[in-house]
């Protein structure tokens, strides 16, 4: 499980003309939900680049301190705006992870390994699903589920059922789902007789 930290400072002006402004002074408008109520807050825009950049592609457990001097939280990202055209970072939502209480949590899934399929027997490999919904305590919290590619053969699939979770981790997506599928390249079955005509 990755962890890092990050500091805030709490928000007392709420609004657009506020968020403006604190944009202006390079700090990020925030804010985190969950059961110990909802927060306002404002992140420094270097800081919160430098965290992004370790979140991207992972599940990553984020401890949130405070400058109210309040006890600081564990918390997940749960959704980043950004300016359509500068591609700015304009408000961050983080969601609350309780101490020692399972959480639900959606993580990436990463394919590894090089399929049989592709190898041997003329397949493509198609990815149907890339994220999938976890449950479990923070401590077990994987930065990703690892599917591993090498037996798969063309015209199969790999469903959230034939993953094994991780020690700790419990898959609340539904077990039929599609993950990736093997299957044979389009075209080639026609272009067998032609090179033996040759």
């Amino acid at each position: 499980m990755k962890q890092i930290n990050l500091n805030t400072t709490t928000r007392t002006d709420v609004g657009g003309n506020s968020a403006k402004r604190y944009r202006k002074n390079g700090q990020i408008p925030a804010v985190i939900y969950g059961e110990s109520g909802e927060k306002n807050l404002l992140i420094d825009e270097k800081e919160l680049t430098v965290a992004l950049k370790q979140i991207v592609g992972k599940a990553v457990l984020i401890e949130m301190a405070f400058s109210d001097g309040t006890e600081s939280r564990y918390a997940m990202l749960k959704d980043v705006e950004r300016n359509p055209v500068s591609d700015k970072v304009l408000h961050v939502d983080f969601i609350e992870v309780v101490r020692g209480k399972p959480m639900l949590a959606t993580l990436p899934v990463h394919f590894s390994g090089e399929s049989v399929g592709v190898k041997n027997e003329n397949g493509v490999i198609e990815i149907h699903q890339d994220e999938v919904r976890i449950k479990c305590r923070p401590r077990d919290l994987p930065e990703a589920i690892v599917v591993d590619l090498s037996d798969l053969h063309v015209d199969q699939a790999i469903r959230v059922k034939d993953v094994v979770a991780p020690e700790g981790v419990e898959f609340v997506s539904n077990a039929d789902e599609l993950l990736v599928t093997c299957n044979a390249l389009e075209g080639a079955e026609e272009e067998a007789p032609a090179e033996e005509a040759k």
